[in-house]
């Protein structure tokens, strides 16, 4: 377990170990490098100010890169709105109806491939990764041992990358 108090010079250190990564995997997902620099920027931005609260389990990398995609997917969620109020309520341009039906698909495939995992293996996952509650937490709430998380969440893991392979350049950094 990882956890963050931050200093400036750590952060700083942070900051430039992880950037060129975090841009990188901004610019892939958003396909944009001016708003996947915006959205870096708010992820550390907001790092920064939540320093003396936040607590990162796990590798840090995966952290600051499951929040960049949540941080990029309400920035889309925001211009579609915006979108929508630029040309009228109802009325979406045919890219951004493009683009939600590519969302809502793959949100169909996610939770077609959630559905198919074991009982015990869905619900540490979805405890895990939709409710974020740490494997201790996971392991008191169903009466179970921390291995037997680990165990769990790394076979949901394994059947879901699998089953959803052929996304896996959307979904890096939100399921795995």
């Amino acid at each position: 377990m990882l956890l963050i108090m931050l200093e400036l010079q750590t952060f700083e250190a942070l900051f430039r170990e992880n950037h060129a990564h975090c841009l990188a995997f901004a610019t892939h997902y958003t396909g944009d490098a001016h708003v996947a620099e915006e959205i870096v920027q708010q992820v550390f931005l907001r790092l920064w100010e939540k320093r003396e609260t936040i607590t990162i389990t796990g590798p840090v990398k995966a952290y600051l890169f499951s929040a960049i995609r949540n941080t990029a997917i309400s920035q889309w969620r925001k211009d579609v709105v915006r979108s929508e109020k630029e040309t009228g309520y109802g009325k979406i341009s045919e890219t951004t109806t493009g683009a939600g039906e590519e969302v809502k698909e793959l949100e169909r495939l996610y939770r077609q491939a959630l559905d198919r995992l074991p009982e015990r293996c869905r619900e540490v996952f979805v405890l895990s990764r939709q409710q974020n509650m740490k494997y201790a937490e996971i392991a008191e709430a169903m009466n179970i041992s921390v291995k037997t998380v680990e165990n769990q969440m790394g076979k949901a893991l394994k059947i879901l990358h699998q089953e959803l392979k052929e996304y896996l350049p959307l979904l890096t950094g939100f399921l795995f």
